[in-house]
């Protein structure tokens, strides 16, 4: 008996774990899900990125990620931007670290805002621009 209780209390913990990082119902993906990364600085400057298992079985997914805007494009509509867990507190500055932010490249111009937003695209890990992920946004909420 014993010996079942705990297979099931760790699979039922991961399950939990999961729901809170991924919710299935909207695909709303959670930036503490997104910070699963491991980032080295190699002897010579060069970097080795590990990301956690979860964050690769989202590779190429319809997704919908929850965040504020820092806009890459002057106008009142933007199709490139990066959407960042933190709100920006100056037009120049970067809002968070490069797990914290995603580029966001998207087929119709989007309203610039301050407001929280969310984004669905197709989600990919691509280094560029020294982030670590970029969303391929299809709509905008």
């Amino acid at each position: 008996m014993h010996k079942l209780i705990l297979p099931l209390s760790l699979l039922a913990l991961a399950g939990l774990l999961a729901s809170l990082a991924f919710n299935a119902e909207d695909n709303l993906v959670s930036w503490s899900l997104l910070a699963k990364v491991e980032i080295k600085q190699g002897l010579f400057g060069e970097t080795e990125t590990t990301f956690d298992p979860a964050i690769k079985s989202l590779e190429q997914k319809d997704i919908r990620l929850a965040g504020f805007m820092f806009p890459l494009q002057s106008g009142e509509k933007v199709r490139r931007f990066i959407l960042s867990a933190k709100q920006p507190t100056c037009a120049t500055c970067m809002p968070g670290g490069a797990d914290e932010m995603v580029l966001v490249n998207s087929q119709r111009p989007v309203k610039v805002s301050t407001d929280r937003m969310q984004i669905k695209g197709k989600f990919k890990i691509a280094q560029e621009m020294g982030l670590l992920y970029r969303l391929d946004s299809t709509s905008q909420r």
